[in-house]
């Protein structure tokens, strides 16, 4: 007979960004939730899509509870960063269940908090997202849930062909409420004591409703555009890589990732995964020959090592070059920039992305 905690697994394995069942899922989970907790987040829809929430008494009418401990146990959950919420009009506050790059594994490690808690969780998400575990997440569907979007300095938007709501800049001018959280990948890495990734950490940015549940939840601090444009400016002039929800419009988060430990950027550099299993890769990058001087600042830079000195000038692997442009960055001549790479763009909005890979996944 299924105890609570497999039970969990099996309705967290089916939401639409869901978690494949492992021993490792099941430690995690009872790691996370005592058994009382367990059964309230049993209670909670695996069809909805990511940050759409449940009312309360939609809640506590599945859960066989009695009202009162339901709604204690949804916000100690919330509290404690194990559960999505959000208000619903008048009707006070709704809950979900975290889905994967949705808070799951993030919200313990977004607060940039050192705890003995949190390092010990570093070590259950470390053990349940592997690399397998991480392409059954991502690429089981057609439809990716993630994009990168290209350093500002990499693109010449009327000869590259890159719309403005594919740039970075215009993403972040596009959004009401802006907030800055620790990223997650190089958070948990140093919890574990792996120090040699030299980038900062307090860059992972999130976007209206996502700004919201991060500050209220005290795993953020609020910013201006300005402090956003900033930090993203000085990210890509560290080569790290701006990743986005792949959507037109409604983008959430903007992820700056490392070639070191970055669930994608990382896995990709290390060639565990083909690129576009993990991701929409929408441009690639192009090369002046005549312009390139083969410093090798590009070189340098790549963070999934796709570029190399062949003679005297700087070549791409394009099977492996992931279009982020900044190798554009460094570039003393100019000599660098982004082509589309595809005709292809992104779902219209965030709603429509993931009925596309709900769909999918149903299929």
């Amino acid at each position: 007979m299924k105890d609570v905690y497999e039970k969990l697994a099996i309705h967290l394995k089916d939401l639409v960004m869901g978690y494949p069942f492992s021993d490792a899922l099941l430690e995690l989970l009872r790691q996370s939730f005592n058994p009382v907790e367990a059964e309230v987040a049993l209670s909670i829809p695996n069809d909805l899509l990511p940050m759409e929430v449940a009312e309360t008494v939609a809640i506590v009418r599945r859960s066989g509870l009695d009202a009162s401990t339901v709604e204690k146990t949804l916000e100690s959950l919330a509290i404690r960063g194990l559960l999505y919420s959000a208000p619903i009009g008048d009707n006070g506050q709704g809950y979900a269940l975290l889905q994967v790059g949705y808070g799951m594994p993030q919200t313990f490690f977004w607060a940039g908090r050192k705890s003995e808690h949190a390092k010990k969780m570093a070590r259950h998400v470390l053990n349940y997202f592997t690399v397998p575990n991480t392409q059954r997440i991502y690429g089981g569907v057609r439809s990716k849930t993630y994009k990168y979007s290209p350093a500002n300095a990499s693109i010449d938007l009327p000869l590259q062909g890159a719309m403005p709501n594919e740039q970075i800049v215009s993403i972040v001018e596009a959004a009401d409420r802006i907030a800055v959280a620790h990223c997650p990948c190089r958070m948990s890495a140093r919890l574990l004591g792996k120090t040699n990734c030299p980038h900062r950490i307090e860059v992972c940015i999130k976007y209206d409703e996502m700004a919201d549940f991060v500050v209220d939840r005290n795993l953020a601090r609020s910013i201006s555009k300005d402090e956003a444009l900033a930090i993203l400016s000085q990210c890509e002039k560290e080569g790290l890589v701006h990743m986005v929800d792949n959507t037109q419009g409604q983008v959430k988060h903007t992820c700056n990732c490392c070639g070191h430990y970055c669930w994608n950027v990382g896995i990709i550099r290390r060639r565990k995964v083909a690129r576009d299993t993990l991701m929409a890769v929408y441009f690639i990058r192009h090369t002046d020959s005549d312009g390139c001087i083969g410093c090798g600042a590009c070189v340098e830079v790549c963070p999934v090592a796709a570029v190399v000195l062949t003679g005297e000038k700087a070549t791409v692997d394009e099977d492996w070059c992931i279009g982020c442009g900044v190798c554009a960055v460094p570039c003393p001549t100019g000599a660098v920039a982004v082509k589309r790479r595809t005709a292809g763009f992104s779902p219209e909005s965030f709603t429509d992305l993931h009925r596309r890979i709900q769909h999918e996944k149903n299929q």
